[in-house]
């Protein structure tokens, strides 16, 4: 631990004398993670970070389009390697940063595993497959459980497929481990997928072309892929990206 803390101060010696400003889009299943990773990361650096989260989808498009945004959180591993298909300078800094975990979160009454759910009793909650990641692993879920049927409600992102059921506009849905974990939702009241209903969720991150000669986004990337800060983002509710 102390060898760590010693190669992470030196690190970012170079970037202490100059304080900026980070942008950073996160997808929506990160944010509330990197909302409590953050305020050690501006402590140690000096720098201060602004987030945008939404869609993995909505947040590629707008880098495309021009937002101002130095890194990319997202919850795919599809989308910052086409971005580094479109900025090949950004293509060396992809990196990955969670392995995500979806659930079934049903805060009422439920048979698991889905088997014993039917088109005909649960209204359920899903992210849009088309922008995010977490919306494509429930549709394979569903698909592997033959629910091709059941009666769909599907949010933007992740947050709001998160916020129908919890509103009772859904009764059922799929969420992302982590928003459960952060919610402290009793364990009784949802299911861990296994891995084999859906691609793997591995999230990957990278910069954009506005990030890359920036020493503050190169600190981030450092102190995200630390041995201790990847400990406290297993915590969240996700696997251990380090064994």
């Amino acid at each position: 631990m102390i060898r760590f803390a010693l190669t992470f101060l030196c690190l970012l010696l170079p970037v202490l004398g100059h304080a900026d400003t980070l942008r950073i889009a996160v997808a929506s299943n990160f944010a509330h993670t990197l909302q409590t990773l953050l305020p050690e990361f501006e402590k140690e650096t000096g720098h201060s970070v602004e987030i945008s989260s939404a869609s993995s989808g909505k947040l590629y498009a707008q880098i495309l389009n021009g937002a101002p945004f130095d890194v990319f959180l997202s919850a795919d591993t599809d989308k910052p390697q086409r971005l580094a298909q479109q900025f090949p300078t950004s293509e060396s800094t992809r990196f990955t940063y969670a392995i995500g975990r979806l659930v079934f979160w049903c805060p009422g009454e439920c048979e698991y595993p889905l088997s014993g759910i039917t088109a005909n009793n649960l209204t359920i909650a899903i992210a849009n497959p088309r922008l995010a990641p977490y919306g494509l692993a429930a549709k394979q879920t569903m698909d592997a459980f033959g629910l091709t049927s059941a009666k769909v409600v599907t949010g933007e992102n992740i947050g709001q497929a998160y916020r129908f059921i919890e509103s009772g506009n859904a009764v059922a849905g799929f969420v992302a481990r982590s928003q459960v974990v952060a919610a402290k939702i009793p364990s009784e009241q949802y299911w861990l997928i296994p891995d084999e209903h859906h691609q793997p969720l591995e999230q990957a991150g990278i910069l954009t072309a506005q990030g890359l000669n920036k020493p503050a986004a190169q600190a981030f990337i450092t102190y995200l892929l630390s041995t201790a800060v990847q400990a406290r983002i297993a915590e969240h509710g996700y696997d251990p990206l380090y064994d």
